[in-house]
C-alpha cells in the first residue's frame, strides 16, 4: 500500500449507513394501516355489516343495561313512592273532607216509618212523632224536613230534619227508642255520609248475624260492642273502615270507595244511644 492510499479508521467504518430496510416498529404501522384500510373496506360491505350487527347490538344491548339498571330500580323506587304518598294524601283528603260534610250534618236526623199520604205536610208528622220524646217541641225546634230516597219495598220514603240545635238533637238521639212501637214501628237515626252510612249499613247486618253485640252512631261516629267467643260482651271499639267490620268480606270497588282509614281505634267506653 502507498504512502498516498487513503486511510479508513474504524470510526469512519462505523459511521457508514445501514442498509435503508425498515424498522420493526415502521413496518408494523405499515401493516397495521393496511389492514385496518381492509378491515374498514370490509365492514362497509353489506354482508359484514348484517353479520356482525346482531353481535354488535347484544354487546351494546349488555352495556346500555349495565348503566341503566340502577337508574331504572331508582326511578321505580321514586314511582312506588310517590304513588304511597299519592295514596297517603288521597285518604287524608278523603277522609278530612267526609269529616267536614259529616259536621255540617251534626243537626240532622233521619226517620224511618212515617206513613205517607196524599198532600201531607212533612213537619206536623215529624213533631207528632218526636212529641213522644220531646213534648214540648215546637216548629221552631226544625229548620226543615223533607222526604229523600225512594220508597223500599213498599216501605215509605225516609224523612230527614234539621233540627234548630244541636241540643236538642242529642235529646232526641238519647230517647229516639220510646218512638217505636211493634204496632208502628219508627226508627229514628243520625243523618250520616255516604260513605258512614255505607259502613253502618253492613255494621247493623254483623249484629244481626251475632257477629257482635252491638252498634250504633254518636256524632257521626261507628262504634261497636265486641262479642266474646262465649257470647258477652267485649270491649267498644271505633270503626272507621269497611275492612273493620267483623265478618264482612267488602269487594274491590268499596275497598276503592269505602277504605279511607286503615286502622281500628280502641275508644273509651261509651253509652250507647
Amino acid at each position: 500500500m502507498s504512502d498516498t492510499e487513503p486511510q479508513i479508521s474504524d470510526n469512519q467504518e462505523s459511521s457508514t449507513p445501514l442498509s435503508s430496510t425498515p424498522v420493526p416498529d415502521e413496518a408494523f404501522t405499515r401493516t397495521l394501516n393496511a389492514v385496518t384500510l381492509e378491515l374498514s373496506r370490509a365492514f362497509r360491505t353489506p354482508e359484514v355489516q348484517n353479520a356482525i350487527r346482531p353481535m354488535i347490538t347484544l354487546i351494546l344491548r349488555e352495556e346500555i343495561d349495565k348503566f341503566t339498571a340502577p337508574l331504572r330500580k331508582e326511578i321505580n323506587d321514586l314511582k312506588y313512592e310517590i304513588s304511597s304518598v299519592t295514596l297517603q294524601l288521597n285518604g287524608m283528603l278523603n277522609e278530612r273532607c267526609d269529616d267536614l260534610e259529616q259536621y255540617g250534618r251534626r243537626n240532622c236526623i233521619r226517620i224511618s216509618g212515617i206513613a205517607e199520604t196524599p198532600n201531607e205536610v212533612v213537619e206536623n208528622k215529624v213533631i207528632e212523632v218526636l212529641k213522644k220524646v220531646i213534648p214540648a217541641i215546637t216548629p221552631s225546634d226544625i229548620e226543615n224536613s223533607h222526604r229523600v230516597g225512594k220508597p223500599i219495598m213498599g216501605n215509605p220514603k225516609k224523612v230527614i230534619v234539621k233540627l234548630s240545635s244541636y241540643k236538642t238533637k242529642v235529646i232526641i238521639m238519647r230517647g229516639k227508642k220510646v218512638v217505636n212501637s211493634a204496632e208502628d214501628p219508627i226508627y229514628i237515626n243520625e243523618d250520616l255520609t255516604r260513605y258512614r252510612a255505607h259502613i253502618f249499613k253492613h255494621t247493623r247486618k254483623s249484629f244481626k248475624s251475632n257477629l257482635i253485640n252491638g252498634c250504633w252512631t254518636r256524632d257521626g261516629k261507628i262504634f261497636i260492642r265486641e262479642r266474646k267467643p262465649d257470647g258477652t260482651d267485649g270491649s267498644i271499639k271505633r270503626i272507621l273502615s269497611i275492612v273493620q267490620i267483623p265478618g264482612y268480606k267488602p269487594t274491590p270497588e268499596e275497598l276503592l270507595h269505602f277504605n279511607l282509614s286503615q286502622n281500628i281505634q280502641s275508644e273509651p267506653e261509651a253509652t250507647a244511644v
